[in-house]
Parts: C-alpha cells; structure tokens; sequence
C-alpha cells in the first residue's frame, strides 16, 4: 500500500473489531445458557427494578430474538474492522453504521453504557477524521489536494505572453522531413487489453462460498436424515433426558415439536446451501449475473445462518466475507468485463 495507514484508521478498527469480538463471545455465552435459573433469576430482579409487570417467561423468546440480532451486529462489526484496516471503503462504512447504533443503545440502557457510547462515538471519529478520510481517499484512488496533488495549471514567474511571441522579421523556417520511423505507432495501432486474470478478492469469495456450501450441504444433510429416519427415538432422547427436558419446558415447546422444527431449519439449509453451490459455479465462469446470483445466494444464505445461532456462526461470518469481498471495486470490476 503506497501510504501508510494513519493512526486513527488503526485505533480506530482494533476497538471496533475488539468490542465486536468481546461482545459475540458474551452474547454466545448468553445464548447457550438461554433460560437457566440464573438468567430467569436476573432478568425478575431488573423487571422489578424497573417497576415493569411482566412475566419471565413471556420476555424470554423476544429478548433472545434481540440477543442473536446483536450477535449478527457483533460479528459484522469484527469483519469490517479486519476489511476497514485495509481500506475497504464499503467495510468502513458498515463499521460507522454499527457503531452509531451501538452508541444510540448504550446510552439508553443507562450508566452502564456510557463508556461503551463513548466508545462507539470515539470509533465514528477516528474513522472520519481528516488523516482517515486522506488516506481511505488514496486507496481508493482518489488522491485529495491535502495531500500534496498539484494544480493542474503549473504556475511560471514569466511573462506568460513570452512563449506566443516570435521575431516577424526572422525568415520562415520549413517544416521538418516525413519520417515514417517516427510515426510507426499511428500506423499500427495498439489496443489496450483488459486484464483478464481472477482478483484475489474474487478468488477469495468463491472459495469461502464454495467450502461454505458444501459443508453446509453435506452437514445440515446428514443431520436432516437423521431427524427423519431416526424420529422417535430422537424424541424418545429428549423427553427421557432430564435437562434437555427442562430446556424444552422453558422454551415452551414439546419434544416432538422440536424435531418437527429441527427437521424444517436443516431441510431450508439444505435447500440454501446447494443454490449456494450452483450460485458459485455461476459467478466462477466470470458473468456478471453470477455476481448477482452469488451475492443474493450468501446474503440468504447468512440470513438462515443467524436464524440458527449458534450453530450457524461459521456460515455466518462467511458469508459476510464473501459479501465484502464482492463488494470491493476490482471484484466487480472483473465480473463486469463480460
């Protein structure tokens, strides 16, 4: 990279991609003791601190619904730390979006959140500050007159008339000799080639899709046979097992009702992750309606996976991989050469 990254851009994506790691890892510990005394047990003491008149139970499905968006909003945050420290213009931008709604919430939850608003408004001002906006403009190849440009119309202490002037009263000169050597480059000339190699970031995102898809499929396939062949016994499996009991109760659903959901969720995956497959063997071949395909493939593809936290969280980060890397300019600079 021909300038160095400021300072800003640096502290300013290692405390976004922090607070987003550091947050996923607490909201996926939250999801996994989802409805244990002890979260019953807080969530009453702050309903009645609050005065509000509530039911535990009736809070708990809405609350989780909230924890896995914020879960998404966490793990987005740590990708587009990692592409913004690149220069991904696109990366930033998403990076500032969720730090401003992080802001916005921190400081409606009360004392507590106020150092992590003063956080994510510290994070939006190093990523728009004059060093940060320069150097995203250089990468990105803008190149602003803060950083040195010259003026298109150089400057001269001269008498700017002096060049137009010439002695009337000198003979005229003729003009010099033909000379076809000098002008072969008129005679044949040369098209320029558009480069036709695969970008990285291409690269990149069809193999990320590619192994997303394919585990996916294979994965979400065997555990779909298994909910379908083996029904009862898994049914059998969660009403003998006294925790798994418990989880089932507080969830408000009956064993058979699980599976029947289980079996749904893992055929949708099943389902998203061969047109996933199909959507990266189309946009493989260079077109640019499998740019389209591939994007809108991962962008469901992601959606499915969040709906399944925590076990889709490594498609889910995939696939906003994938995302990102189609979205950089030699991308879809490349697909649109056809």
């Amino acid at each position: 990279m021909s300038s160095p990254r400021p300072r800003s851009v640096t502290l300013g994506c290692v405390y976004g991609g922090l607070g987003g790691f550091l947050s996923a890892i607490a909201l996926i510990e939250a999801l996994r003791g989802w409805g244990s005394l002890e979260m019953q047990e807080a969530l009453r003491t702050s309903l009645d601190q609050v005065g509000a008149d509530l039911d535990v139970d009736s809070v708990l499905t809405p609350l989780r619904w909230g924890a896995m968006v914020l879960l998404v909003g966490a793990i987005a945050a740590t990708v587009f730390s990692f592409y913004a420290a690149k220069g991904h213009q696109a990366s930033r931008v998403g990076l500032t979006v969720l730090a401003a709604l992080a802001g916005v919430t921190f400081v409606f939850s009360g004392v507590a959140g106020v150092l992590p608003a003063v956080l994510a408004g510290l994070i939006v001002y190093l990523l728009w500050s004059a060093p940060a906006r320069e150097w995203f403009a250089v990468v990105n190849g803008r190149t602003p007159l803060s950083l040195g440009a010259q003026p298109a119309v150089p400057t001269s202490t001269s008498d700017p008339v002096a060049p137009h002037r010439r002695d009337v009263t000198a003979p005229p000169q003729a003009p010099p000799a033909y000379d076809p050597a000098q002008h072969a480059q008129h005679a044949m000339p040369v098209t320029a080639q558009a480069p036709t190699g695969r970008p990285r970031a291409v690269t990149t995102a069809l193999v990320v899709a590619g192994i997303g898809s394919a585990l996916g499929a294979g994965l979400s396939g065997l555990v779909l046979v298994v909910l379908l062949a083996l029904r009862d016994q898994v049914v059998e499996q969660y009403s003998s097992n006294d925790l798994l009991q418990n989880q089932l109760d507080q969830a408000g659903v009956t064993a058979d009702q699980m599976v029947t959901f289980g079996a749904w969720l893992f055929g949708v995956w099943v389902v998203v992750s061969v047109a996933g497959l199909a959507a990266t063997a189309w946009a493989a071949t260079g077109r640019s309606s499998g740019w389209w395909a591939l994007l809108v493939a991962t962008i469901v593809m992601a959606v499915t996976a969040a709906i399944g936290l925590p076990l889709g969280l490594l498609w889910l980060v995939g696939g906003i991989i994938v995302v990102v890397q189609l979205l950089k300019p030699e991308a879809k600079a490349w697909f649109r050469r056809t």
